[in-house]
């Protein structure tokens, strides 16, 4: 096989690191969320990322965490939580976490 096809097989890949907080962060932008960062007690770093918009308030200890909360309500909508339906075939399939 060549080179060439063999890098058009290839699928891209997306791992969190420390070069995803900036497009985390921008991404967030590009929905129209402001974002600040506070001191919190409830977390190691002792800082917390807050995003909002008019309707909504997401939090989570980094950017990439804090948009992955935002996908999912996009997602999911506003009934985001599993049902015990959706949880039980998660265990099934995966275990206890």
């Amino acid at each position: 096989m060549c080179r060439i096809y063999k890098a058009l097989l290839m699928k891209s890949q997306l791992t969190n690191a420390g070069n995803t907080i900036v497009p985390a962060y921008l991404a967030l932008l590009a929905r129209g969320l402001s974002i600040v960062k506070e001191p919190s007690a409830f977390t190691e770093s002792g800082m917390i990322w807050v995003a909002e918009d008019t309707t909504t308030q997401f939090s989570a200890e980094d950017l990439v965490t804090l948009l992955g909360l935002v996908a999912m309500q996009e997602t999911r909508g506003a009934g985001w939580q599993a049902s015990d339906e959706e949880i039980e075939s998660f265990f099934a399939k995966y275990g206890v976490p």
